[in-house]
């Protein structure tokens, strides 16, 4: 039994790591250095084992968007995400039915939460790859948002030096591999692309690429310039100003977004222990009083008789309730 855990939980980590090997080294970071195409993660049967679960077209249109901002521009890259979940929701199915045929009896009382573990793991598995893509994906295009102003005054420099906009922005891509790697190759892209001559689709495929607000302003500025012929150096230097300037206002609306949340936690989290540090003391004292008066001859220890008495002494004389003139006899009687 032991042992059939044991390999039971041996396969989820290989199947974990076979996701990970996929998301983290099948990005083309071989673009620029002309080692040829990488080799299909499944071979022939990636085709195959994409299709073993029927994905819808928007689904498909949105998981490739998610494979190109991660970094996944080889053209099987979606079969082979799909692929590749399908062998581990797969996968997992088939050692969850071998283990439950090898290692389980009719009446076992653990059998039901065991079916319950692989309905769940088949859920995390089929749901885990999407949700670590589009992690990865956003991760990588604010890495290149950071990392764009750097590269714009690096690219400043170059031009303004003499050096034509596709060489400069080979040399800021290598310049840039090991501090802003995502970056530095859709910057040797974009420089691959415009020494062909294709500078308006280089600018285009660089801003479908990388869908950002800046980016997209970038893209629409380096075209605006070059139809206009002006000065592309004071135009990038420009756009590093604004790009930090946004940058830093967005920073100051998180900074003033975060007091108000803070509110949040304060009130359900730290205001209840200060008022049980202050309305302490006054409780126990409250309960002390209450002890201590309650007992004879206490202020709270008076007893029905003397309850008694002390209401019948306050009511008016039962003579006057019957007849409101007998108070002068009252009164007069020595």
């Amino acid at each position: 039994m032991l042992a059939a855990i044991e390999v039971f939980l041996l396969t989820t980590l290989v199947f974990f790591a076979v996701g990970m090997l996929f998301l983290r080294g099948g990005r083309n970071r071989d673009v620029l250095t002309r080692s040829g195409r990488r080799p299909i993660l499944f071979g022939a049967l990636t085709g195959a084992l994409a299709g073993a679960v029927p994905v819808g077209k928007a689904t498909r249109q949105r998981l490739a968007t998610f494979l190109r901002h991660a970094g996944h521009y080889h053209r099987a890259a979606l079969d082979e995400f799909l692929a590749l979940r399908n062998v581990l929701v797969l996968g997992w199915l088939l050692l969850v039915v071998t283990f439950f045929a090898i290692a389980t009896e009719p009446g076992d009382p653990w059998l039901g939460r065991f079916l319950l573990v692989g309905v769940i793991g088949t859920l995390i598995l089929y749901a885990f790859p999407r949700l670590l893509l589009e992690a990865t994906a956003k991760g990588r295009l604010q890495r290149i948002e950071e990392g764009l102003p750097d590269a714009l005054d690096m690219i400043t420099m170059c031009t303004s030096g003499g050096l034509p906009l596709p060489q400069a922005m080979l040399r800021v891509s290598k310049e840039l591999q090991s501090t802003h790697a995502d970056l530095a190759t859709e910057l040797g892209i974009v420089g691959r692309h415009m020494e062909m001559g294709a500078f308006e689709g280089a600018i285009k495929q660089f801003a479908k690429r990388i869908d950002t607000p800046d980016v997209q302003s970038l893209a629409a500025m380096i075209r605006q310039t070059d139809q206009q012929g002006a000065s592309v150096a004071a135009a990038f230097e420009d756009f590093a100003d604004n790009v930090r300037l946004a940058r830093r206002q967005r920073a100051e609306e998180k900074g003033n977004k975060t007091a108000v949340k803070m509110l949040f936690p304060l009130v359900f989290c730290l205001a209840p222990p200060v008022y049980m540090m202050l309305l302490t003391p006054a409780v126990i004292e409250l309960r002390d009083f209450v002890h201590r008066e309650s007992r004879a001859g206490g202020a709270l220890s008076a007893s029905a008789e003397s309850i008694a008495e002390t209401l019948e002494q306050s009511l008016p004389d039962p003579r006057f309730l019957a007849d409101p003139t007998a108070h002068r006899e009252i009164v007069t009687v020595p």
